[in-house]
């Protein structure tokens, strides 16, 4: 008998682990999380939380905490181009938009390391109720037709315990021990090279003298790599993460070889620097063969490693965790059929081939691109916002065929599989964009005569606006647009921000047509 249950055992407690407790957590599902390390790496590793990501923290209100922790050199937003921070400079370019430029998205990028993002994470996944234990490792597991069974060790003291879980989340990194126990495989580009960490303390204000940049970009015949600021106005912590050699790693390295690099990157030979730690990590490109096995789900780098050029691979798990969430929810608490699950790889593993591809395209541009290259390249609101999903998990057009990964968000269609299209909606006089209200339920949107959808949606239990109710005509007629319906249409809103079924004007039955399509998309059995 195992010393405790759980609905789900998350293993790994970096940022998609951490997301995922969060999400689960937001549903009403008590999970449990467990990291082998003591604390949360101090090490920034992924540098921003993209747009896509931001919409669905700010659903949950965790926007300001987020934007709270940004990085220190955040509001400066712009990158620059060096041979050393004292060399000739290269030139400048923007950095990722704090704003959405194309109206595509609520709110914009956050320049926040992955060191300061993870804190924000476990304090809202431990309010909600998940049960979060560093320092304890996951030693092995057995999975039957009902649920997995793992043995977990303190890392402390070496003492064991088993516990009982419905499911497991995999979200254990790029080396992948579960997914290696599964003997599932991966393919793709492979290794590319290696990255390394240095956090340091050095004197740098005299050479930055005065200028503002978000990064520093650095490259000479010493050293390649980015410099960032880790403190505050007063601080002296920074990091510098330089490029290896193929093949190498950063434990070759000595405290006086990171100190060599740092003082390349800056330009002064025999700058005081104080190194804290260093680490390493492979820039790789693949994607796992499969997403689940049995009642085990992968997320985050061990379904998927990308270039970290773009800023989409910790966001990519991110993601992933949000989609599992709510299929998981639901299917726990009885109201969808365990067949919902299979979805969750049927959606995000095309997502995660194309993502990879424009990660990899975009770490190969500095060399050159082949024209077949340069042709896949899509633009970063399409890589972040226009993906489309063919699953059991929506319900598609009459006709409907086309099977692309991606459409421009910026000219949608509404097509169920699509993200819905952002849009300003007015509740009780109050302004709230569409994605705002999109934590954890079903919505269901009708145009100004849709009112007989109501009563539909109430049978239903699920949430529903009528634009036009408060909205002004010209939100009217974009919401019509948009979303390709009429007047007294309606359109389903998956908890994730995504389309599962349409109807482009009324019906005899709205109750039953709903019904129908939650029963379908859902997999509920049917008498």
């Amino acid at each position: 008998m195992a010393d405790e249950t759980t609905e789900v055992l998350i293993v790994g407690g970096s940022m998609v682990g951490l997301a995922q407790a969060l999400f689960l957590a937001r549903q009403g599902i008590r999970p449990l999380l467990v990291e082998r390390h003591a604390e949360i790496s101090a090490h920034p590793r992924a540098q921003a939380a993209s747009p896509r990501t931001m919409e669905l923290l700010r659903a949950l209100g965790l926007e300001d905490a987020v934007r709270a922790r940004e990085n220190p050199h955040a509001q400066y937003g712009d990158i620059l181009q060096a041979e050393s921070l004292t060399g000739p400079e290269l030139g400048r370019f923007d950095g990722p938009f704090r704003h959405d430029p194309n109206d595509v998205g609520t709110t914009g990028w956050t320049l926040i390391g992955q060191d300061r993002l993870e804190p924000v994470l476990r304090e809202g996944a431990e309010e909600l109720g998940a049960d979060i234990w560093f320092a304890t490792e996951m030693t092995g597991f057995t999975q039957d037709e009902e649920g997995v069974t793992a043995v977990l060790r303190d890392v402390s003291d070496g003492s064991e315990r088993t516990v009982r879980a419905r499911y497991l989340v995999a979200a254990d990194g790029s080396r992948a021990p579960i997914r290696e126990s599964l003997d599932i495989g991966h393919h793709g580009q492979g290794v590319f090279g290696r990255q390394m960490n240095i956090i340091f303390h050095a004197d740098l204000d005299p050479y930055v003298a005065g200028r503002t940049f978000f990064l520093c970009f650095v490259s000479n015949p010493k050293v390649k790599g980015v410099l960032g600021k880790l403190g505050g106005a007063d601080s002296d912590r920074w990091v510098l993460a330089p490029s290896l050699p193929p093949g190498s790693d950063h434990r070759v390295y000595d405290t006086e070889d990171c100190v060599e690099l740092v003082r390349a990157a800056v330009g002064v030979p025999d700058l005081p620097v104080e190194v804290e730690s260093a680490t390493s990590w492979e820039i790789a490109a693949w994607v796992a063969d499969r997403f689940r096995s049995g009642r085990v789900l992968l997320a985050g780098d061990c379904a998927h490693v990308m270039p970290p050029t773009g800023g989409f691979g910790g966001n990519m798990g991110i993601q992933d965790a949000h989609n599992l969430a709510w299929k998981l929810a639901l299917v726990l608490r009885g109201q969808a059929g365990p067949d919902l699950l299979d979805t969750y790889e049927q959606e995000r593993a095309p997502v995660a081939e194309f993502t990879v591809d424009q990660g990899v395209i975009r770490y190969l541009q500095r060399s050159g691109l082949d024209e077949a290259a340069a042709a896949r390249h899509r633009p970063e609101t399409t890589v972040l916002f226009g993906h489309v999903y063919s699953s059991d998990a929506v319900l598609r057009d009459p006709g409907q065929d086309d099977a692309s990964v991606v459409e421009d968000p910026t000219t949608p269609t509404g097509r169920p599989g699509t993200r819905a299209p952002h849009l300003p909606l007015v509740r009780q006089g109050k302004e709230v964009p569409l994605h705002d209200l999109l934590d954890g339920d079903f919505w269901l949107l009708t145009g100004p005569e849709g009112a007989p959808w109501q009563t539909a949606a109430e049978s239903q239990g699920i949430s529903f606006h009528r634009v036009g109710t408060e909205e002004d005509p010209e939100t009217v007629a974009r919401f019509l647009t948009r979303y390709g319906i009429e007047a007294a249409g309606a359109v389903l809103l998956r908890p994730d921000g995504f389309i599962a079924w349409r109807t482009p004007g009324p019906t005899a039955n709205p109750t039953k047509s709903l019904t129908t399509a939650l029963n379908t998309l859902l997999h509920r059995p049917t008498t």
